[in-house]
């Protein structure tokens, strides 16, 4: 059996009309979302959320630029609303809003995408690291002694209650990971039994259910548009065809509907 509980780890602010096309000009919340999964006595987190760190990482230019137009609220990092021992840590992307709570979880196994990390420790400049939302600050300082990329994680054929999505990776030989191209270098999301953690594949779970699109002015920050809007299809079918999988986007507050949540 897995237990599963969802962690809103501070949360940042933008027009709703950015991820709802109609949507109105105020400002809304969106929430950092992390999974906490316990199976046979091991604790694996889905991404950390915002932490600290981010404050640390984000107080001089160009990265301040990141903070400016991505406002963000931390009411209590992660660590310090768990107390139990965290085994291993999921990162989906290298967003700082799913990496700012690394450096609180020393003794944690790390999985990533080597393409995401590639970009992270890049020779690129800072502001354009920034632009893309990849604070290398937050990175650990032992990050690679403790890393496992997903692309060396054994792949296999996905089950059909997974299609269209085909291959994937077996993480820890009881979790699938799925990539889902387009919105990050790198990004993939995780299936633990009857739920898929889709990370930012979509911001609302309307974009699946309902066809909602975002602004077209969001393609300006996605690493491949037109791949973005196919995995967004995939996922669409992947809900028609089982309905009773349980997709959970990171900043969709609807999840919490599904969850208990702290």
């Amino acid at each position: 059996m897995f237990e599963i509980t969802l962690y809103q780890v501070g949360y940042c602010k933008h027009p709703e009309f950015m991820v709802k096309r109609g949507g109105s000009f105020s400002s809304i919340k969106f929430p950092a979302m992390v999974a906490l999964i316990e199976h046979e006595g091991k604790n694996l987190l889905f991404d950390t959320g915002y932490g600290k760190h981010f404050f640390d990482a984000t107080a001089k230019f160009p990265e301040k630029l990141y903070a400016i137009t991505t406002p963000v609220t931390l009411e209590k990092p992660l660590v310090e609303m768990m107390d139990k021992k965290i085994d291993s840590i999921f990162i989906s992307h290298f967003h700082a809003d799913h990496i700012g709570g690394l450096k609180d979880f020393p003794d944690a196994k790390l999985y990533c995408s080597k393409e995401a990390y590639d970009i992270a420790k890049g020779k690129m400049s800072r502001f354009s690291k920034t632009k893309m939302g990849v604070l290398p600050a937050l990175l650990p300082d032992d990050f690679e002694e403790r890393l496992t990329y997903i692309e060396d994680l054994p792949k296999v054929d996905l089950p059909d209650a997974l299609a269209p999505f085909e291959k994937g990776y077996l993480l820890e030989d009881r979790f699938y990971v799925i990539e889902l191209d387009g919105h990050a270098h790198g990004q993939y999301g995780l299936v633990v039994d009857d739920t898929f953690f889709v990370s930012d594949a979509v911001w609302d779970i309307e974009a699946i259910t309902k066809g909602v699109k975002p602004n077209i002015l969001t393609h300006l920050i996605f690493k491949d548009a037109k791949v973005y809007h196919e995995t967004i299809g995939k996922l669409k079918e992947l809900h028609r065809h089982n309905p009773t999988l349980k997709m959970v986007p990171t900043h969709c507050s609807k999840t919490h509907e599904w969850y208990e949540h702290v």
